[in-house]
């Protein structure tokens, strides 16, 4: 009884990450997914590529001359010459362990040993925030005494600053704070998210559910705006190698992220069921205690806090934005993406009570279910990347969509008590229920990921990209908002679960709808209309000596990853793996 989420990754033109919904878990989070890195010792600031246009005076540099223009044309013709004088044999011959090994010194060559420990940092305590996801619904059920509908009502509100992502991406490119574009936010935040794990974790601090909420929704927020620096930093500094730098920055910080989702998931229920809630909050704080601790040794290059060029780059971003969400393409595909989820209750909250009140599953188990489900998302995307890949968007989404329903009526075998009766005990029929969803979620996950990446025009990848997944995150919460309604509806609480049948079978017909809607998904590649529009030409001829922050330039385009790329490199034992959180 699980309901699937996406999240993020694309061709090498232009990886992001939701969760997930890290995305999110989106990635979303409830413990929050999907999404801070930045720093590194190979002067990776000084070679960042504009998401958005830097609004310091004091940035300015030559392109021609910079370390990071002159590192990355060494690095081209290295990989050049390495791609046209290794023999591919020679390279397929290669152990396992060999080629994680070169990857490995590739990625310290290019991007420096801290860098990548910081981002495999960052993404592996943002997976580990799935170790307070168990804890929090406990928190809610027991300690709170919140009903079903009441409970999944109060943690829609609490997703609500996922939904608002791109401004804080405007903010973070165009208002640099202290003299700093990246890390400041990142030192402020995971402080702030620090704080309000050690809130929640004082015996008898936090007893009403407005408190929750307030300190939730903060948590939330300082969450979010991390996911949304880290992606832009990675972005910038991937730059350093653009062959297979933003395949190489992704493999770390989802890898990162699935393991420490793992960790966390594992860990969860004995710690709720042994040390209780306010513990496990209490030692929850320890990843965005290493994000803070990893963010002060970050290094970036100070820029000037004009303030009138800061509200000229906030403006012009704002205008792009709006231009390029009116073409047609970009908005039918985003309307999708919303109404794919938006139109399908979800029940996750009364699935858990059920699963607690009801079939009497442990905290020990219930975290084992959620470590699994990171291990299978990992496998769906193995499979998206291998089988389905070259399938087009309308028949991937057909396949998965109506798989999705079918899988969902399952459900009503057990909250009817009917798989008891054909012999299939509980957490049997919970576990396949869980890969299976797991798996084809993420396919229709990675589709969407791929599909928003070639939706983001040059100028506005960032700031577009972040739209797409905050209208992906807002549908989530729409989602489970309506959810919410239905089982107040069906006078469905923690003692009466009488038709609880009815919401999964209303849930199930709900998820055929968005196939009436595939009309708007093109049949062509979306990324041949997007390609022409092109915001960067404008931003750098009005700040043309402007050191990115965000706005990827002309000069700076990363090579576009066709399936046959993307072939050669896997060949070439450079592999691309992908996940997510919502």
């Amino acid at each position: 009884m699980q309901e699937c989420i996406e999240d993020p990754t694309t061709s090498n033109a232009r990886k992001r990450v939701l969760r997930s919904p890290r995305l999110s878990q989106i990635q979303t989070p409830l413990s929050y997914t999907r999404e801070p890195s930045f720093g590194s010792p190979v002067s990776a600031d000084s070679a960042a590529t504009q998401f958005t246009v830097n609004c310091g005076t004091n940035s300015i540099i030559s392109d021609e001359t910079s370390p990071s223009t002159i590192k990355k044309r060494e690095l081209d013709k290295d990989v050049e010459k390495n791609v046209q004088d290794s023999p591919m044999t020679t390279l397929r011959d290669l152990t396992y362990f060999e080629q994680v090994q070169q990857w490995t010194q590739r990625l310290q060559r290019t991007f420096g040993t801290f860098f990548v420990l910081l981002v495999a940092t960052v993404y592996c305590a943002q997976g580990f925030m799935s170790f307070s996801k168990l804890a929090l619904n406990y928190f809610f059920k027991d300690n709170l005494g919140l009903e079903p509908a009441q409970s999944q009502a109060l943690l829609t509100l609490v997703l609500f600053p996922w939904g608002i992502k791109p401004l804080y991406g405007i903010m973070s490119d165009s208002l640099p704070l202290f003299q700093y574009h990246r890390k400041s936010y990142i030192i402020i935040c995971s402080f702030i998210g620090l704080w309000t794990f050690l809130i929640l974790s004082i015996p008898n601090g936090i007893t009403t559910p407005f408190g929750s909420v307030v300190v939730l929704t903060i948590q939330s927020f300082a969450i979010a705006f991390i996911d949304v620096v880290i992606d832009a930093r990675v972005v910038e500094v991937s730059r350093l190698d653009p062959v297979n730098g933003a395949n190489d920055l992704q493999s770390v910080s989802w890898g990162a992220m699935a393991i420490g989702g793992v960790i966390g998931s594992t860990l969860s229920g004995p710690a709720t069921d042994t040390l209780g809630v306010r513990a496990s909050f209490f030692f929850a704080a320890v990843g965005p205690l290493l994000v803070f601790i990893m963010a002060l040794r970050m290094t970036e290059k100070k820029v000037s806090n004009a303030t009138n060029m800061c509200m000229n780059s906030a403006t012009r971003q704002l205008r792009h934005l709006k231009e390029a969400i009116g073409t047609p393409v970009i908005w039918k595909c985003a309307l999708w993406i919303f109404l794919s989820h938006a139109v399908v209750p979800s029940f996750s909250q009364i699935q858990f009570y059920y699963a607690t009140e009801v079939l009497h599953f442990t905290p020990e188990f219930l975290g084992s279910i959620s470590a699994l489900g990171f291990v299978f998302l990992l496998l769906g995307t193995l499979l998206y990347n291998s089988f389905f890949k070259q399938i087009s968007f309308r028949r991937i989404f057909f396949i998965s969509q109506l798989s999705l329903a079918a899988i969902s009526a399952l459900d009503i075998l057990l909250v009817t008590r009917t798989n008891l009766k054909l012999g299939i005990p509980d957490q049997i029929f919970v576990l396949g229920d869980t890969v299976i969803v797991d798996v084809i979620g993420r396919l229709k996950a990675m589709p969407v990921l791929v599909l928003s990446s070639k939706l983001c025009p040059k100028g506005v990848e960032g700031t577009m990209f972040a739209l797409l997944m905050s209208i992906s995150n807002f549908s989530f919460s729409v989602s489970e908002f309506l959810g919410a309604i239905i089982a107040s509806y069906l006078d469905i609480s923690r003692t009466s679960y009488q038709y609880l049948w009815c919401a999964v079978l209303i849930r199930s017909l709900m998820k055929i709808v968005p196939l009436f809607f595939l009309f708007l998904i093109p049949t062509s590649d979306p990324q041949m209309i997007v390609d022409d529009l092109d915001f960067s030409a404008e931003d750098s001829t009005t700040s043309s000596d402007s050191s990115p922050s965000g706005t990827i330039r002309l000069d700076h385009a990363a090579k576009s990853c066709s399936p046959d790329f993307e072939d050669e490199m896997r060949q070439l034992g450079m592999k691309t793996r992908n996940f997510n959180v919502q």
